[in-house]
């Protein structure tokens, strides 16, 4: 570190360092257009030339390195006079149409205008005007406001990892525009819209919705993966109108995915339901919160308590409620004196379950040396932990993957092994293998039928070389019958090789459901059990059987039973909710509810409401409140939902152990793998039509390799389980991969 002068100010600077790093440190206003912390330095807006002692010219702060005894001047006649002539050179083209740019109020040039522009123009040509082109529903172009800064080139290059707009022409004919005529496809499409210091590139679903100074900012948690992205949701007159990031550098850095900016956008969607719904003789009625909740409790009290059966009370939950809900729901059945809950709908074999600890933080993937994927599709699946996996590999990590099908990742993929599930655990099993063979350790009976390869051996010696190895698990793998067994040996590889395991398989809020321990124990039943059992009674908290189900029709068959009492707490009136219901309670969505997050890293992020829910309808810890009340629990008198976040708190489940028993398992017949469109993993992206409109929130195929279709009887003219199936050859044989919203699909896993 050594000292330099900066108006006349002693600082001091690191090696190495740009002068804009030093000035943003020291709180010295530099302007600027083209920079942004988080992308390379491109130099080309001039805007923040300084004056340095030496030089004949003046310097871009931007791209200039300090050196010892370095004066500068960022505020005498020369840099101010440089300034305000880009300035000048910026606004000649540039149109005047603040009063209509939805960027007014928080314009980068409009602010700097202010102070290094003249109010009068010596512009007397006619200004360039470039047609605007659509390039997607989610970004409003209106590119004669373009200044060329290139941030929003350099992000795609840099972070998105897909180069989707780039400079065309030169000098007056230069255009900033889309290579491809499908427009903008990046899952992190949207941070373009923040980086963009003009409005040029502006949110389509808020255009001419409001002014910036209209709006108050909430701080939230985006909930829609195991990642938990900070943001600012702002609202106006109770409304969300927009979701921007919020800085965490341990989280999401200043970057969110697309999913987690426009969900909101769900929340007005006529499917919203409204008031509380009761069904009298096969016919629904809306009707008070009062008679539906006193409708509800009797129906328990005459189905379940007053019966002595409480083992036939079941309560099923989704994975992206808060851990208050989890906690409460819990509660209220351990109080009624039932063990069944559950929140795993999305498995077939609840006995043969991942269970993989995480034990590294989100921004040390970034610093790996080394990472083994398995069973994932980061890039859709959890953009913001693929975003860190990218940085890695950009900072040298080499990268393999394991996986059923092959994807087209953002970054450069080492090795590819596409195989299916039996596969995936035999390779696993040999790697293991070959790394005791290295340490000259004890090899455990199950591994002594593999023979081990050279390709194994290597794959082997990648993670016994690496100095800060990862091994990721992904959700591809959740209904192999090899779960357990391709986990375990993912935990003792790791183990053996010192590597580091970060377990993806569950997203939402899962770990603060695993947590609270709403699961079975040992006198419960599971989600299956309970389907499989004559339960006389169901709690479902923001359930949508269609979509969160392995097999939708056997769980919707089982809810209509005439028997069962059902009381669903929902915030929408999609799937079959009416078809097996008796009560329906209206609950708040994703932002109009306070609560907790756990992310992956087992980081615990609580957040307000930003926004109060509609007239009628009741944030779902205050409904389960109000059902123990009126049930005579004791121990739920609670005023806010941080009295019930403190209790949870001190009953969490820190450390849970896993058994680690290896059965390999030849499985039989074709492998059904499902992953759900990345836009339709619950209710809110569901019914977020922006989101639903793009290329990634249309996706519905079911892909599977040539041989795989003569076995099935199919070609690429027909459907598979309602999906239209795709020949390709990148999916492993005796494998069907469906990437689809659900809607059409019937049964996912036969």
């Amino acid at each position: 570190m050594f000292e330099i002068e900066i108006d006349g100010k002693i600082v001091n600077a690191n090696p190495g360092e740009n002068l804009i790093t030093v000035t943003d440190r020291e709180g010295i206003s530099v302007p600027r257009f083209c920079y942004h912390n988080k992308l390379s330095v491109s130099a080309n807006c001039r805007m923040c030339l300084v004056d340095v002692e030496g030089a004949t010219k003046p310097q871009p702060a931007c791209s200039t390195p300090v050196s010892n005894g370095m004066r500068v001047s960022t505020k005498n006649d020369k840099a101010k006079s440089s300034q305000k002539a880009v300035m000048e050179f910026l606004l000649i083209n540039h149109p005047l149409d603040c009063p209509i740019c939805d960027q007014g109020g928080e314009c980068e040039l409009q602010d700097v205008a202010m102070s290094y522009s003249s109010d009068v123009s010596r512009f007397n040509e006619g200004k360039r005007v470039i047609a605007d082109s659509d390039i997607g529903p989610l970004i409003q172009t209106d590119m004669t406001r373009c200044i060329h800064c290139t941030r929003c080139v350099r992000f795609g290059a840099e972070i998105a990892g897909i180069m989707e707009m780039g400079g065309t022409g030169r000098g007056d004919n230069l255009k900033i525009e889309t290579f491809l005529q499908e427009g903008i496809q990046s899952e992190l499409s949207g941070n373009m819209i923040d980086l963009c210091p003009v409005g040029a590139l502006t949110s389509k679903p808020f255009r001419y919705e409001l002014r910036s100074w209209q709006m108050n900012a909430v701080e939230g948690i985006a909930r829609h993966d195991s990642v938990g992205s900070n943001i600012h949701i702002q609202t106006y007159k109770g409304k969300v109108k927009r979701v921007v990031a919020r800085n965490n550098d341990n989280i999401n850095e200043t970057w969110i995915s697309d999913r987690d900016r426009f969900s909101y956008d769900g929340l007005n969607h006529e499917n919203r339901l409204q008031k509380p719904q009761i069904k009298y003789d096969g016919v629904w009625k809306e009707t008070e919160w009062d008679t539906a909740l006193v409708y509800s409790t009797k129906a328990l009290l005459r189905e379940v308590i007053d019966n002595k059966e409480e083992s036939k009370l079941g309560a099923l939950a989704s994975n992206n409620a808060t851990l208050e809900e989890y906690y409460l729901l819990r509660k209220l059945l351990k109080q009624v004196g039932s063990d069944n809950t559950d929140y795993r709908l999305n498995i077939k074999d609840l006995s043969n379950t991942i269970n993989l600890d995480s034990n590294i933080k989100i921004k040390d993937i970034e610093n790996i040396d080394y990472a083994l994927l398995v069973g994932s599709y980061t890039r859709l699946e959890q953009p913001m932990i693929n975003h860190r996996l990218r940085k890695s590999s950009l900072n040298g990590a080499t990268i393999d993957v394991i996986n059923s099908m092959s994807f087209n990742y953002n970054l450069p993929i080492n090795s590819e092994y596409i195989l299916n599930s039996s596969q995936i655990a035999n390779l696993l099993a040999r790697t293991l293998k070959a790394i005791l063979l290295s340490k000259e350790q004890e090899i455990p009976g199950y591994l002594d039928k593999f023979k081990v390869s050279d390709a194994d051996t290597q794959l082997a010696n990648k993670l016994l070389s690496s100095d800060k190895s990862a091994i990721i698990l992904g959700e591809h793998l959740i209904n192999s019958d090899n779960s357990s067994n391709i986990a375990n040996l993912i935990s003792i590889i790791a183990e053996k090789t010192s590597s580091s395991t970060l377990n993806l398989s569950e997203t939402g809020n899962s770990i603060a459901a695993k947590s609270t321990g709403f699961v079975p124990n040992e006198n419960g039943l599971d989600a299956n059990e309970m389907l499989a059992s004559k339960m006389n009674a169901y709690i479902l908290l923001d359930v949508y059987p269609k979509y969160d189900f392995h097999n939708s029709v056997s769980a919707i068959n089982a809810l209509r039973d005439e028997k069962t009492f059902v009381i669903a707490l929902n915030s929408f009136k999609d799937s079959d909710v009416f078809d097996y219901a008796d009560v329906i309670l209206p609950i708040s969505s994703y932002y109009e509810t306070s609560g907790t997050h756990t992310n992956v890293e087992g980081e615990m992020q609580s957040f307000s409401a930003a926004v109060g829910s509609p007239k009628d309808i009741k944030p779902a810890w205050k409904v389960l409140k109000v059902l123990a009340d009126l049930l005579d629990l004791s121990g739920f008198n609670y005023t806010d939902s941080s009295k019930v976040t403190s209790e949870a708190k001190q009953q969490i489940k820190q450390n849970i152990e896993h058994d680690r028993e290896i059965n390999l398992i030849n499985t039989k017949g074709v492998e059904i793998i499902w992953q759900p469109s990345p836009y339709s993993t619950d209710a809110l992206l569901r019914h977020s039509n922006s989101l639903q409109a793009t290329k990634i929130g249309q996706l519905n195929t079911a892909s599977m390799s040539a041989s795989t279709a003569k076995s099935l009887k199919l070609s690429d003219t027909d459907n598979y389980l309602g999906v239209p199936v795709v020949i390709s050859e990148v999916v492993a044989d005796k494998c069907v991969f469906i990437s689809s919203s659900n809607e059409t699909i019937s049964e996912k896993i036969s």
